[in-house]
Parts: structure tokens; C-alpha cells; sequence
């Protein structure tokens, strides 16, 4: 692609996800994105030819943060507060949070027969927990019974905590106290 496209695919993919954040996935239209983009309809459909295309897009570059491919030799402990604090930054973004769009998007695609990758998503981040559980048991750093629950559990309290702060709102040190009650569960925490 040129750079006058890439540049134009770019504009496109930032307009469209302060649109999606703003009014989650069901309510946007391409003629919002073409207003917000201040382009022609035509000039978007030599682009995109659906909203769900240009989501899926817009998904693909929130993917942001820390890999775990970064922390090798990292102590249980340390992978532990880098997979929360991963977890705490999606939690309190702000700016062009997409959330509610997610969770609208992953509710029309199973209406749809469709997998929207929400399901996949979280059953990956489950496991990347359960192994630092494991490491952590294994090494010491942890006392946990059943990891594999644990990191369930844990991640279900996440995904209802990024709910909350789409829907109703949530406070940073409410986020802080919920991530040290989780941690007390199997390891010393200090206040």
C-alpha cells in the first residue's frame, strides 16, 4: 500500500474508534464515520465496506501494553503484577475506551452464529494466569490450592470490573482494593 492509503486506512481506524467508544458497536453507521472522517461515503468504501470490518480493524489496534514475551526470567510475583497492572490499565482507559463496544459486538456475533474472539481472548489470558499460578506455586512465591479455578475466578472478576467501568464507572483505588483482595488469596500482601 502507498502511504497516501496507509495514511488515509490510519485516519479512518482513529475517527471510527472514538466513534465506537463514544457510542458503543450497535449504534454506529458508516455515515458517522464518514462524517466524523470528514470524507466522501464513496471514499470510504474504497476502504471498508461495513462498520464490522472497520471494528474488527479498530480491535486489531487496541492491542496495546506489555508482551509477556518481554518478562523471561521474571519471578512469579513480577509476571503476577504485570499481568494486573495489563489488566488494570484496560480497566481504567479512558480515552477510547471500546468495552461496551466489545461486549455488543461479541453479543451480535453469537446471535449471529459467529465467534467474536471476546470468548478466545479471555480463555488465553485464564491460561497465561494459570500458568503464573503454577510458577508461582512451584518457585514458592504462592500457596494456591486449585490454579486453574483461581485464574477462572480471577478472570471473571476482571472482565466484570471492565464492565462496570463501561457501564456505570469505577474508581482507580476501587479497582486497587478488588486486585489485593484477589492477590490476599494466595500470597502476602501488604496494604
Amino acid at each position: 500500500m502507498s502511504q497516501k492509503t496507509d495514511a488515509k486506512r490510519q485516519l479512518i481506524i482513529d475517527k471510527a474508534t472514538e466513534i465506537f467508544s463514544s457510542k458503543g458497536y450497535r449504534e454506529v453507521t458508516m455515515k458517522d464515520i464518514v462524517e466524523n472522517c470528514e470524507i466522501s461515503r464513496g471514499g470510504l468504501y474504497l476502504y471498508y465496506s461495513s462498520t464490522e470490518e472497520i471494528f474488527l480493524d479498530v480491535l486489531s489496534e487496541d492491542q496495546e501494553g506489555e508482551n509477556i514475551e518481554d518478562l523471561e526470567g521474571a519471578s512469579a510475583a513480577e509476571l503476577l503484577l504485570w499481568f494486573l497492572k495489563e489488566q488494570k490499565r484496560e480497566i481504567l482507559k479512558k480515552k477510547n475506551n471500546l468495552i461496551v463496544a466489545k461486549y455488543e459486538y461479541a453479543f451480535a456475533c453469537r446471535q449471529n452464529g459467529k465467534n467474536s474472539g471476546v470468548k478466545k481472548k479471555i480463555d488465553t489470558e485464564s491460561l497465561i494466569l494459570e500458568k503464573i499460578l503454577v510458577k508461582g506455586n512451584e518457585s514458592g512465591e504462592f500457596v494456591c490450592k486449585d490454579p486453574k479455578a483461581t485464574a477462572s475466578n480471577m478472570l471473571y472478576a476482571l472482565q466484570g470490573m471492565k464492565v462496570c467501568q463501561g457501564t456505570a464507572g469505577i474508581t482507580e483505588k476501587k479497582v486497587d482494593s478488588e486486585l489485593v483482595y484477589m492477590m490476599r488469596q494466595f500470597m502476602e500482601v501488604e496494604d
